[in-house]
């Protein structure tokens, strides 16, 4: 037993922080490689949903809280009930998750993320301005970064994509990780 002499039997906290946010950077990196899967393992949206509540590890909101983090749907809600089971009993640093649902965008104004459904393509950039101040909008219409969204979901050749609009991100005042924007397009866009 000589040769477990030294070895500590606690890591150091700040190894374990890193340990959990590799292993976080791990899961969304699978998902991203295996989205091409879904058309015979898992639905579009079961995979969206996945996506939503995963970014939350990756982004840092100028008031981070202590209470549960808000996932909106704004608009025709397509994701059923796979947004519920996707985080059913997900917590990020103790704070679990809550799914809210409205067709008003000053419903879900308390939400850390909100998807803008497809059903409100027409009225995009009035919501967009509306939710522009700490709200990480995700959307899956075209043209949504370029309109001021910030992360887009595109389906090419049955894979996800993302695209971001970190300009969009920086004036809602959110911090997207570097792991997150390293998976994602870079684009621009109009902006308010």
């Amino acid at each position: 037993m000589d040769f477990l002499t030294g070895i500590r039997t606690r890591p150091a906290q700040g190894l374990l922080r890193f340990a959990a946010r590799e292993i976080w950077l791990g899961s969304i990196l699978l998902i991203a490689a295996h989205a091409t899967l879904f058309a015979q393992s898992a639905g579009e949206y079961e995979i969206k949903a996945v996506f939503l509540y995963k970014f939350a590890s990756f982004v840092q909101w100028p008031d981070d809280g202590s209470g549960p983090l808000c996932i909106g749907v704004l608009g025709q809600d397509p994701f059923g009930t796979a947004l519920e089971e996707a985080v059913r009993g997900k917590s990020i640093n103790s704070r679990p998750f809550l799914v809210r649902r409205s067709r008003k965008a000053q419903d879900l104004e308390a939400c850390q993320i909100v998807f803008i459904a497809v059903s409100e393509s027409k009225q995009l950039r009035a919501l967009l301005s509306h939710l522009q101040t700490a709200v990480l909008t995700v959307g899956d219409m075209p043209e949504f970064c370029e309109s001021g969204g910030i992360i887009g979901f595109d389906l090419m050749d049955r894979r996800i994509r993302l695209r971001i609009n970190l300009e969009a991100a920086q004036r809602a005042r959110l911090q997207l990780s570097s792991k997150l924007l390293s998976l994602a397009k870079l684009v621009g866009g109009a902006g308010q």
